[in-house]
């Protein structure tokens, strides 16, 4: 594939790679559908007939392969797929196992070149070597090689040379070569993968409106690795001194006992200093999306994120003559001790971590039930139906949700009238279908909420902040764009208008409300469809105008 040199004229100082004042370090950006991923990929294509939660590819590519590689659907590469990823684990397992798999073969040669006879290849490693020799793979890639660049097309600008620069300044060197390497066709988690002085970003195509971006963050994000995880691990003993952030952080939140970076201290650490650093990097190129992404981190676990953010821009402002963000880990530990203690941790985690639909949803989890309730007080029975008919659509969707595959199993979610709710239901999780003039139970918490309703005529938002913290305010103009505006600012009282907030259970502070609401039943529908498990505090949706962002209650 087409590799897009980069020349960055940079002397490296007491790094592994050092170099003579007359040598130029010239890294080399490689973006390409990898051979390897997608010989992998279009097997699993074949060992779940085309039909898969990790299938992404074009129903007309899913078809050309099902077409081409009829003859060997029987292969044993396909068997072994399918025993290897069987639809019966958890889809945690599975993700994870993929992206395994994805790391072993992107740093290997392609495997239709390998010998079947090789002794290090067994399983189905072997039998992949074995498929692309007999299916003449690719000639099946080569056919499709104009598809692939238009795929990767925004993914070749995501690695400017100021990011490399970035990464040369902290640390002292840079890599030979820097992979962007993707599967067109199933959904990779994105991780990485090392091979002496080359580094990977593997994962898959982004199909997003704004997926330039998401490359960039991607590949800072995965290519920090290769800075991070060897310092963390070699100072792995200083860090132990302060696991409590993560022992806290592993029992506060059920999603922490399925996603492995929080299987270790070691792990956590280093994940959430390699958010910190692909901030860092990035934050003069896309100051909006950093904001963003800092608080969806707290809110997703990492709420050491925005410290150790600053801790690198101290680094900056400090340094010495030469040093490296190595040498300022001793330093880093020290102030991390001072940042919170294990008495008083829980503190710590509650002033970081946003109130979220991702938490509420992560406790329902934990407790094991969920409530969905609806309206009976609308002014005419035509509008309760229709608020038990979104009741009931929405818990099919939370049903369905791909969420609920990152735990091992869901929580019990069931739908009742507001009139039906009994002390003990009032304690749980809840979702609140309806607005103050609708809903019984909207109408109690409605002077609680951070963005309340008012009547003066018609029904309008108005702003309640005086019961949360550190109130931050999003203008969303895309998937991907994301301004910050004053908490200050008016609110739109656009048509449509309704609100997706959350907030602690007033009734069991353990737990918490998520209410969805619009000035109608048609504009409660509309808001209640906008439900994700996304890390948000509140959604507002005002005609054509969005407006979504975070908060903290303790």
């Amino acid at each position: 594939m087409k590799r897009v040199s980069l020349i960055l004229s940079l002397l490296l100082i007491l790094s592994p790679f050092q170099l003579t004042t007359a040598e130029v370090q010239k890294p080399n950006v490689v973006v390409e559908i990898n051979p390897n991923l997608e010989l992998f990929a279009i097997v699993y294509i074949l060992a779940f007939n085309g039909s898969d939660d990790f299938i992404i590819a074009p129903q007309e590519y899913i078809d050309a392969v099902l077409t081409y590689f009829a003859p060997y659907k029987n292969h044993e590469a396909v068997y072994l797929m399918r025993e290897t990823f069987p639809r019966e684990l958890p889809y945690y397992i599975r993700d994870y196992s993929i992206i395994e798999w994805a790391a072993k073969v992107v740093i290997m040669p392609y495997l239709g070149n390998e010998s079947e006879d090789d002794p290090l290849l067994s399983g189905l490693l072997k039998a992949l070597v074995s498929f692309a020799k007999e299916s003449n793979f690719m000639r099946f890639y080569n056919s499709h090689v104009r598809e692939y660049k238009n795929a990767i097309r925004p993914a070749k600008e995501a690695l400017k040379p100021k990011f490399l620069e970035k990464f040369d300044n902290l640390f002292g060197h840079q890599y030979d070569e820097y992979h962007i390497s993707l599967s067109y066709s199933i959904w990779i988690h994105p991780g990485f993968a090392r091979k002496e002085r080359e580094v990977y970003y593997v994962g898959s195509v982004i199909d997003l409106e704004d997926s330039g971006f998401s490359y960039t963050w991607i590949a800072v994000h995965e290519f920090s690795h290769g800075y991070i995880n060897s310092m963390v691990k070699k100072y792995a003993h200083e860090f132990s001194k302060v696991d409590y952030y993560f022992r806290y952080v592993k029992t506060s939140l059920a999603f922490a006992q399925y996603d492995r970076h929080f299987d270790a201290n070691e792990g956590y650490i280093s994940e959430s200093l390699v958010e910190a650093t692909a901030h860092y990097v990035i934050k003069n190129e896309y100051p909006e999306n950093s904001k963003w992404g800092i608080l969806k981190d707290h809110a997703l676990g990492f709420y050491l994120v925005e410290d150790l953010m600053r801790e690198l821009e101290n680094f900056e402002e400090t340094r010495k003559s030469n040093e490296t963000f190595e040498e300022y880990i001793p330093t880093l530990i020290e102030h991390m001790q001072r940042w919170a203690t294990p008495e008083n941790v829980s503190k710590y985690f509650w002033e970081k971590t946003p109130i979220t639909s991702f938490l509420a949803l992560d406790k329902s989890y934990t407790m094991g039930k969920l409530i969905l309730v609806y309206s009976t007080n609308n002014p005419d029975e035509s509008g309760n139906e229709y608020d038990k008919e979104t009741a009931l659509e929405l818990k099919e969707r939370l049903k369905k949700l791909t969420f609920w595959g990152f735990y091992s199993t869901k929580p019990v979610i069931v739908a009742k009238s507001d009139k039906e709710l009994t002390d003990e239901d009032l304690k749980q999780n809840l979702i609140i279908i309806g607005g103050p003039g609708a809903n019984e139970i909207a109408r109690k918490l409605n002077n609680k909420l951070p963005i309340k309703f008012v009547f003066n005529g018609t029904w309008k938002l108005e702003r309640n902040i005086s019961n949360v913290k550190n109130f931050r305010a999003f203008l969303i103009k895309s998937a991907i764009s994301r301004e910050e505006i004053s908490p200050n600012l008016k609110i739109p009282q656009n048509y449509p208008l309704g609100i997706l907030q959350v907030i602690r259970n007033p009734w069991n502070k353990k737990n918490f409300i998520i209410v969805i609401a619009g000035v109608d039943r048609y504009s409660t529908r509309r808001i209640t469809r906008k439900l994700v498990w996304k890390p948000i505090s509140y959604l507002i949706e005002s005609g054509n105008y969005v407006k979504s962002g975070f908060y903290i209650q303790r």
